[in-house]
Formats: C-alpha cells, sequence, structure tokens
C-alpha cells in the first residue's frame, strides 16, 4: 500500500487506523482489502469489519498509481441527447461496471474540433481505454488524436483510416434500408425520398442502399435526397422542400430519428394522413415512433447492444491489445401504418379529412 493511501487525509480514515482496530499489520489489510490470497477467513472477517466500522474507503487515486491503471473508460458522444446515443451509453456502462470499469462521458454536440477536445481531456485523466462517436470522420484534429496515442479505442457507427489503429463495433445500415426500399418499390413507390445527415458511414450506407433497391428492382432511380445535418429543423425543411417538388414522392425515408418531429410538423402542417397520402419510415426506433397515429415504420436495430459489444471489444483490447475484425450488428425494417401497401397519392394535403384523421 502506497503512503499516499496508508497516510489518508485528516477526517479520513485510513489503512493504519484499520489495522490498529483489527489488531492486525498493515500489509495484512491490504491484502484483505485487494482481495489477494493468503488471508484467512477469520483474519478477513476482523478486517473488513473494523473498515466497516470506520467507514473506509479505499483512496481509488492512489491504487491507480500503483496498478497504472485507472479503470475508468473514456465515452465520447456526437449528442448525448440522441436516445441512440444514450441507449449506446447505458449498454456500454453496464457490460464495463460489471468488469470493475468507471464510464466517464464526455459530449462534443456535434461542433468541429470538440470531438479531439474530448478525447484530449480523457486522456490526460488516463483513461484506459475510449470509445467514440465522432461527429465527423475526416476531422483533421480528431485523427490527429488518435493516431497520437497507445489507448486502445473502439469507434462505433464510424470508420476512420487504417492508420489510426481502431477497432470498430457498426450496425449493418444497408441491410435495413435494402428492405425498406424492396417492401417500398414492391408497393408501387417509384419516386422515393431520402433525407439523411452528414457525410458518414451511416449515410453512405443508407444510400447505396437505395440505390442499389432500383437497381434490383430493374427501375431508373428516381431518388430525391436531401442531405444535412440530423435535426429536427433539417426534418422539417427536407420533407417541405420535396413536397414542393414539381414530382414530389410519394413515399420518405428519414436517416436518422432527430429528423422524425420536423417531419411530423409538415405532415400536420399539409393535413396529410401517413399511410394514405404519404408513406413514411424512419431509422432508428424512439417512443415518438410507436406512438404517433398511425405508429412510423421503422428500421431498427438494437442501440444498447452496439454498446455492450462496443466495451466488450475494448475490454478484450485492454486485456490483450491487437489486430481484430469489425463487429457487425444487423439492422431490420418493421412496416407499420404509416407504411401503406399500395401506392399513396401526391402529397398536396388536398384532402379535407385528412386534418381531422391526423388530429
Amino acid at each position: 500500500m502506497s503512503k499516499n493511501e496508508s497516510d489518508a487525509p485528516r477526517g479520513r480514515p485510513g489503512i493504519k487506523a484499520v489495522a490498529k482496530l483489527a489488531g492486525v499489520g498493515i500489509a495484512s489489510v491490504s491484502r484483505v482489502l485487494s482481495g489477494q490470497p493468503g488471508a484467512s477467513p477469520q483474519l478477513t472477517q476482523r478486517v473488513l469489519e473494523a473498515a466497516r466500522e470506520l467507514g473506509y474507503t479505499p483512496n481509488a487515486l492512489a491504487q491507480s498509481l500503483r496498478r497504472r491503471t485507472t479503470r475508468s473508460i473514456g465515452f465520447v458522444g456526437s449528442d448525448i441527447t440522441n436516445p441512440l446515443i444514450a441507449a449506446i451509453v447505458s449498454g456500454a456502462e453496464s457490460t464495463l461496471s460489471h468488469a470493475g470499469y468507471s464510464v466517464l462521458l464526455t459530449n462534443s454536440g456535434g461542433v468541429p474540433g470538440m470531438d479531439a477536445r474530448r478525447i484530449e481531456v480523457l486522456l490526460q485523466r488516463q483513461v484506459d481505454g475510449l470509445i467514440v462517436v465522432p461527429t465527423f470522420e475526416d476531422e483533421p484534429d480528431t485523427l490527429a488524436t488518435l493516431r497520437n496515442t497507445r489507448t486502445p479505442v473502439v469507434l462505433v457507427d464510424r470508420t476512420l483510416p487504417d492508420d489510426v489503429g481502431a477497432h470498430y463495433v457498426l450496425s449493418d445500415h444497408y441491410r435495413g434500408v435494402s428492405d425498406a426500399m424492396r417492401q417500398l418499390l414492391a408497393a408501387g413507390h417509384e419516386r422515393i425520398g431520402l433525407v439523411v445527415g452528414r457525410d458518414v458511414r451511416p449515410t453512405r450506407e443508407r444510400i447505396r442502399a437505395a440505390q442499389d433497391a432500383y437497381a434490383a428492382a430493374n427501375l431508373a432511380p428516381d431518388l430525391l435526397i436531401h442531405r444535412g445535418t440530423l435535426s429536427s429543423d433539417h426534418g422539417e425543411e427536407a420533407l417541405e422542400s420535396m413536397l414542393s417538388d414539381a414530382k414530389p414522392p410519394t413515399a420518405v425515408l428519414l436517416g436518422g430519428n432527430q429528423l422524425l418531429e420536423g417531419t411530423l410538423r409538415v405532415v400536420r402542417r399539409r393535413s396529410l394522413l401517413l399511410g394514405r397520402d404519404l408513406s413514411l419510415v424512419c431509422c432508428d426506433d424512439v417512443p415518438l415512433s410507436r406512438l404517433h397515429q398511425p405508429p412510423i415504420a421503422t428500421v431498427t436495430r438494437d442501440s444498447t447492444l452496439l454498446g455492450k459489444r462496443a466495451a466488450e471489444l475494448l475490454l478484450a483490447q485492454i486485456g490483450s491489445p491487437g489486430p481484430s475484425e469489425p463487429v457487425y450488428l444487423p439492422t431490420w425494417f418493421e412496416a407499420r401504418a404509416s407504411f401503406s401497401p399500395r401506392k399513396t397519392g401526391a402529397a398536396n394535403g388536398r384532402h379535407e379529412s385528412a386534418s381531422q384523421r391526423a388530429d
């Protein structure tokens, strides 16, 4: 036991006080409290009772210095207000906590360069590993920071250049969107809107799946794509623009749950009935998708499992560093009532009764 831990700060009982009350040596107390073998059941009981009576808690900082590990993991999220990120954090934390690690959560807020700053702060705290959901895949400061660390890093749903040396847990966005697009096209929707976010892996995979679906159906691509920041405002602006097009889509697929609220504002404003005037599909399930009337068809995934697998992969790298294969997790399409099994009419908001039904 280090001097720092045996000599506790004023008002806080230290290991010397525990040893004195238990009537044993400091080394014996250290062995019992650190879980080392060799202590008899009687000695162990005396030490634990003395520690409880004094309210003794180990000095985590001193233990970290001695073991050269902090038993902490840094998590950098692009937007912790997003239910998807919250579920990933929850899954990671449950797995890491069970393994004896704590999680230091930070939020970059989608601000360019903030990912790198958050990572640097966590590295200064000497975390044993990092789980990162970066806002961008090509931010120079982020790439430079990750290249310069030997701390194990697992990325969730993002891919970076090979020389970064990161490990990956990825969603198979292509599969779920492919299934949704196949069913939309089979139902007669040929003009389909796709609202997506920044140029990161999920966006690229969703666009590729949509384009390939037209080819598989032997149809000329008639895809209306709107890119932007995944936000309520982007969802509203994109759908309004699409429905004002000379040839509006009869179905729209949203590439993120953050777009849904703004999209539904347009639906209500135009007095549209989903599943009749417009078919709507959203990526990533949230309570609003299920509670809305009609319920929103969704390309969904197990977000909590993403966090668990990221934590498991990181723990494996901490224990035995080395190359690893990316971990892929599935997505799938759930057709709900906002998805029409037939081709809907043009979404022009001229149906007088739709407003009443939408309310």
